[in-house]
């Protein structure tokens, strides 16, 4: 959730019940969505389209989790094959793909992946690393040819060079050109298919703010099925009204189509918000762009302008994963990480040193996304 309204910030400043088909005809309803399982809904998505990108929301173990066994489905090796994923370094390629394949790696080389990163996801939440771990095992079970590769799209950065925040920003630049690279020159001009794990606010164009997804979908039109999380709404009242007609749904569930249906009035609503709104937070436009820069991102949040919406669970039910723990366990990969804060953004670790926040931060046992 953080990384979609910072992402979304940066580039701006750089029941759903199911009427009868009597009553739809007779008040001019829209047609209740289609319900199905998440994974039989994101491979028939792949039917239509080469892409399909599903909104990441860092921190949620149940989205995660559903990533995992999205690559153990047989399905997924044999009919996609690909995943671009946001949470890893392409620096460290040539590591993950020795790793995938079933060679030795170690920890110190295996955590640059996601450690190296220029969008500076840190700390780490372990559902990440699992992603990780569940495609190798999968891939010992394939020959060489059929296995799953994932490619990793934050653009290298060698860290030990980056001195100032001048340096670091000519990084930041190329976080969307750079996987949207990767997507047309190893998947689509290959005629590849691939799952795209992005934030969700690198899902639409904002002001000048072009992200990896229009980027593709500009030199490619309708190549991409767009796949937002459910993730509740800020208040319980809105939320309550929203899972009035969930009871019914599998978990997880794939919910489509948004547009044309009931669904896409039951997720954007006024005075339901899905992030807070702190205009206090935002720094350079006028008060009329804040406010619209605010509202474009709630609405995005929503799901309201994807083409699905993937349901893990009521919101109450979510939770976060824990974070790997190397950064509290190993000093001087905390003292490197501390000395990165202080060049980055700091979207997601707050103020370097980092240690103590994380550590009271980090849940033993489930901590919930929502406390209503």
């Amino acid at each position: 959730m953080k990384a979609l309204l910072s992402c979304l910030l940066l580039g701006a400043l750089m029941g759903i019940a199911s009427p009868s088909a009597d009553a739809q005809k007779a008040h001019g309803a829209l047609p209740a969505p289609t319900v199905r399982l998440a994974i039989d809904g994101i491979l028939a998505g792949f039917q239509s389209h080469p892409l399909v990108a599903i909104g990441n929301y860092e921190d949620i173990a149940q989205e995660e989790d559903f990533y995992a066994a999205l690559v153990r489905d047989p399905r997924f090796a044999r009919e996609v094959g690909n995943v671009v994923v946001e949470f890893g370094s392409a620096a460290h390629q040539d590591t993950l793909d020795r790793y995938l394949n079933g060679g030795e790696v170690s920890f110190a080389d295996l955590r640059k992946v996601w450690s190296d990163t220029v969008g500076f996801n840190i700390p780490y939440a372990l559902g990440y690393v699992n992603f990780f771990v569940q495609v190798r095992d999968v891939n010992r079970t394939l020959p060489p040819a059929q296995r799953i590769h994932v490619w990793l799209g934050e653009p290298p950065i060698d860290w030990p060079k980056v001195k100032t925040k001048d340096d670091f920003f000519r990084f930041m630049a190329q976080r969307d050109t750079y996987p949207a690279g990767i997507i047309e020159r190893e998947i689509l001009a290959r005629k590849k298919k691939a799952i795209v794990i992005y934030g969700s606010g690198h899902f639409f164009a904002l002001g000048q703010f072009m992200p990896v997804i229009p980027l593709l979908e500009q030199k490619h039109p309708n190549s991409i099925f767009k796949v937002q999380l459910y993730q509740g709404y800020t208040t319980k009242s809105c939320t309550a009204d929203f899972e009035r007609a969930t009871d019914s749904w599998p978990v997880p569930a794939l919910v489509a189509p948004v547009k044309g249906s009931s669904l896409g009035g039951k997720l954007y609503r006024p005075n339901c918000d899905v992030l807070p709104r702190n205009a206090g937070t935002i720094i350079g436009p006028s008060p009329a762009q804040i406010r619209q820069i605010i509202e474009d991102s709630e609405r995005r949040a929503t799901g309201v302008d994807a083409d699905a919406i993937l349901f893990l669970g009521k919101a109450a039910t979510l939770t976060q994963s824990p974070f790997e723990p190397s950064i509290y366990l190993d000093p001087d990969y905390r003292r490197e990480m501390n000395r990165r804060a202080t060049l980055g953004l700091n979207f997601n670790i707050g103020s370097a040193p980092m240690t103590d926040a994380i550590v009271r931060s980090n849940p033993v046992s489930p901590q919930y996304m929502h406390h209503y």
